[in-house]
């Protein structure tokens, strides 16, 4: 993966930009990143009425709000959007533009988690309010390829400690009607246990190639359960969500994890084009 070029700053309310775009000055001027701010309005999840003009959303007013805000960071001549709806949609229209692309938005329950699923980029979900450098990541992986993943961190967040770690999912016997077809539970679990040796050698040996300190679990509550306490146990301040793909166990996990966590999450899926 190639440097950062871009860092798309995405506000939904003006009274919770500070943060983030003190975070993405901090983040542009350490890796000398253009900078895109994009507001989207969105009427049914919040309300702005200072920001309307009779019945109409006032653009230019959130346009010049959050270019002296930009301003007084330092954030050197930012491109400004401001739109009504969709914030998934336009998200995902804006990373098109330009490749290597970096999303940040504070979190919100019935957007951040869509926005990962459509925008093909990393997006890095602030769910703290204080500016700070993060030192210690936990990264969860679902199968032991998150090549993209890495290289990322490793150019962007540089010096981070990173730890892997891989949630093992029971998967439960199926369900059959031994009259019409007998089970044989003991091949099963036969099957069961090769499978568990085999994905925890692999993210062993994963680890050992990478260099990296690694956790595998065998998951006894759900995923997102088990992530989110894993990083509070290892005293992370960053939690790195690195799926295949959405439609992963851990993947369909990320509205879950997003919501439970209480540290900023980044999510970056390995299959797509980042």
């Amino acid at each position: 993966m190639k440097q950062i070029n871009r860092i798309l700053a995405v506000c939904n309310e003006l009274e919770m930009c500070d943060a983030l775009l003190e975070k993405t000055a901090e983040l542009a001027k350490e890796h000398n990143s253009g900078v895109t701010i994009m507001f989207v309005h969105e009427p049914a999840w919040f309300d702005l009425p200072i920001f309307h003009s009779g019945d109409r959303f006032d653009h230019d007013k959130v346009r010049k709000e959050l270019k002296q805000k930009a301003e007084t960071l330092g954030i050197e001549e930012p491109a400004i959007l401001v739109y009504e709806d969709d914030t998934p949609d336009r998200v995902a229209v804006e990373v098109e533009k330009e490749a290597d692309t970096l999303v940040i938005c504070n979190y919100h329950k019935k957007i951040s988690a869509k926005i990962s699923a459509r925008a093909k980029a990393p997006l890095l979900v602030l769910k703290k309010d204080a500016l700070h450098l993060y030192t210690k990541a936990v990264v969860a992986i679902d199968a032991v390829m998150p090549e993209r993943c890495l290289d990322f961190l490793h150019r962007f967040f540089g010096g981070i400690e990173l730890r892997l770690y891989q949630d093992f999912q029971f998967i439960p016997m199926p369900t059959v009607d031994p009259a019409v077809e007998p089970f044989d539970i003991t091949m099963d679990a036969s099957v069961y246990t090769e499978l568990l040796e085999a994905k925890r050698e692999a993210f062993m040996q994963f680890c050992r190639e990478k260099g990296l300190k690694g956790t595998f679990e065998i998951g006894e509550s759900g995923i997102d359960e088990d992530t989110v306490a894993y990083a509070k146990k290892e005293d992370a301040d960053l939690l790195v969500l690195a799926p295949l793909d959405p439609d992963t166990i851990l993947g369909d996990a990320v509205e879950d994890i997003l919501e439970k966590t209480h540290i900023d999450t980044l999510i970056c899926y390995e299959v797509r084009e980042l």
